[in-house]
Parts: C-alpha cells; sequence; structure tokens
C-alpha cells in the first residue's frame, strides 16, 4: 500500500532542554530502532530553552546520539531572536539570521559550525529558528559547504539556489499515500497525555519512518506537479495558522 515516507524531528536541543522527557522519549525510538533529526543548538542564549538543570554532559550525549546514528542538524547559533522578519518562508515573524547580511550571517552560522566540529557532531545539515531564513542564508549555507536544510513546504525534496530542502509540515505522522513529510516535535512544550499519543503513533507508523540522510541523499526532480503541491501546502498552512491566532 502507499504510503508517505516520514522524518522525525527534535527541535531546541540544548544543555537546559527537558531532558527528563526527551531521554524516556529517546529510549522508546532506540527500542524500535528509530532515528531522528536532533537540531542542536551549538551555543543556547534563549532563556526560554532552559526548562531543567543543565546538562554537563551534553556534547558527550549528543556525540553518543549522532554514533547511534541520529543526525545532527545545526540550529543556528545561540536562538536569540534579531528581528521580525519571516524569512523565505513566512511561517514566523521572528529570525535569529534575517535582516543581517552576508558577513553577520557567516558570522553566526561560522561560529556555531566551529563549535560542533570542536565537539565533533557537525554535520551538513541546517535548522533554521523559527523556521526564519532568507537568500542570504543559503548563500552562507553553500559557502559553508551545508547540504540541506530541514525545512520547507511540499512533499518532495526541492532546492532554491542549490540547497535542498527536504520539506517540514506536520507535528504528528499523517499518511496521505505518497511523498516525503517531516514530524516536528518540541519535547520542552508536550506534557505526559502528549508524549504518550506521540509514541503510540510513531509505533503504529514505525515502517513508514525513514533516515532523514537518505532523503537529503536524494536527486532532486522538479516538476509541475510537485510545485503545485509547494504552493497548495503554503496556502493550506498559511490559512490554517491564520485560523489559530
Amino acid at each position: 500500500m502507499p504510503s508517505t515516507k516520514l522524518i522525525l524531528r527534535f527541535d531546541d536541543i540544548t544543555p537546559g532542554m527537558a531532558w527528563s522527557k526527551f531521554l524516556p522519549f529517546k529510549f522508546e525510538l532506540e527500542k524500535i530502532g528509530l532515528r531522528s533529526v536532533l537540531g542542536v543548538v551549538p551555543d543556547s542564549k534563549d532563556p526560554k530553552l532552559n526548562i531543567e538543570e543543565k546538562n554537563r554532559n551534553f556534547f558527550d550525549d549528543i556525540r553518543v546520539f549522532k554514533d547511534y546514528g541520529d543526525t545532527i542538524a545545526q540550529h543556528g547559533l545561540n536562538h536569540r531572536y534579531i528581528s521580525n522578519l519571516p524569512g523565505v518562508l513566512g511561517i514566523n515573524n521572528r529570525s535569529e539570521l534575517c535582516g543581517l547580511n552576508f558577513k553577520e550571517q557567516y558570522e553566526k552560522i561560522s561560529k556555531g559550525k566551529q563549535i560542533l566540529e570542536s565537539q565533533d557532531i557537525w554535520q551538513p545539515y541546517f535548522m533554521a529558528p523559527a523556521h526564519s531564513f532568507d537568500l542570504i542564508t543559503l548563500e552562507v549555507l553553500k559557502e559553508l559547504n551545508f547540504i540541506a536544510i530541514t525545512d520547507g513546504y511540499g512533499f518532495f525534496p526541492y532546492q532554491i539556489n542549490g540547497m535542498k530542502f527536504i520539506p517540514q509540515l506536520l507535528s504528528r505522522p499523517l499518511n496521505i499515500g505518497f511523498g516525503y513529510a517531516t514530524v516536528c516535535l518540541h519535547i520542552n512544550n508536550m506534557n505526559d497525555k502528549q508524549i504518550a499519543e506521540t509514541l503510540h503513533s510513531i509505533s503504529i507508523n514505525r515502517d513508514n519512518f525513514i533516515d532523514f540522510k537518505k532523503v537529503a541523499d536524494m536527486k532532486v526532480h522538479n516538476n509541475l506537479a510537485k510545485s503545485s503541491l509547494r504552493l497548495l501546502s503554503r496556502k493550506v498552512i498559511k490559512l490554517y495558522r491564520g485560523s489559530k491566532n
């Protein structure tokens, strides 16, 4: 039976995150052999991400996850917003990067990359805080040898200015019968009921999950149908978000 191939993604991986929620969740994922994308903030300065006492073994734990096979995506630099610009995707009116020139963005992203490289955990994947980045960001990412962003509309990988996008639309597993979709989780904001329901949904959809790296390595084949799906999904998401406000 045709199915949507799913990718699991965790945002806001920091020393001060809700480790008491994340580690048991991660243990359950590993029991069923599922690998996920971890959005690691290299040098978190966002006080809203300090939920619990800071993990003194943070980078040691991230190395363990990387060795297990999880994908490490650089989640900006410090997760501090400097503008109210929504960027290319037009999702949120806040950004760590939009509004800065090439040199300023290069310095921030490069500093984050250097931190992750020094800890032997950098991989060529990027996750923008608040889903907000602009065309300058894409130029910087290419210059720094990133190859893919976990973000975007539609249900198939695509490219903008040579940077590959792996779409991210969902907050829970959903099978529409075709394509690829990333399920985005913010563990800090989830309660016990939500965690249990999400784990159950992941378990019953286990066979539909795929490793992010496999999708990132695929060749992009753009056509009218895929472009139309991107446009349609963008309009639907914006209407949905508008109805929630």
